[in-house]
């Protein structure tokens, strides 16, 4: 495994299960944030149970399984939703700033399905090619 690579999944648990405790607990820090963008707190309650669950299977997926993936793509679901509201209702810093946070969770991700072992990502390449081709058919 790629210790460079581990670094940046370990900072990414250690920024994400924070915010996420604090969302889920209703800090008044996050319900001021997301009252300034007019979302109802449940929107946060949601970021922050995604971003648990995101934490947890990072931090199975130390040992290259499929776990991390997920966890993975499920932290990109969410910082594309926070770099769009970022660059919309702030001024741009903020917005680049969750950017680059979304740059590295997309960055694990690749790296997570580059780990997997040569089953699991013909199964996971399986399952896109179908996704994708029935998007395509419109089904």
């Amino acid at each position: 495994m790629d210790y460079a690579a581990q670094g940046i999944q370990l900072l990414i648990i250690l920024f994400f299960l924070p915010a996420a405790i604090f969302k889920l607990i209703g800090h008044p820090h996050m319900r001021k944030e997301f009252a300034r963008f007019h979302f109802p707190f449940w929107v946060a309650r949601l970021a922050g149970t995604i971003e648990l669950f995101a934490c947890v299977m990072l931090m199975i997926g130390f040992s290259g399984n499929v776990w991390g993936l997920l966890g993975g793509l499920l932290l990109v679901g969410v910082m594309a939703g926070a770099t769009w509201t970022n660059f919309a209702k702030r001024p741009p810093v903020f917005g680049w700033g969750t950017l680059v946070i979304l740059l590295l969770c997309v960055g694990v991700s690749a790296w997570q399905l580059g780990s997997l072992d040569p089953a699991c990502r013909t199964t996971v390449n399986h399952l896109t090619h179908c996704v994708t081709s029935a998007i395509g058919k419109g089904a």
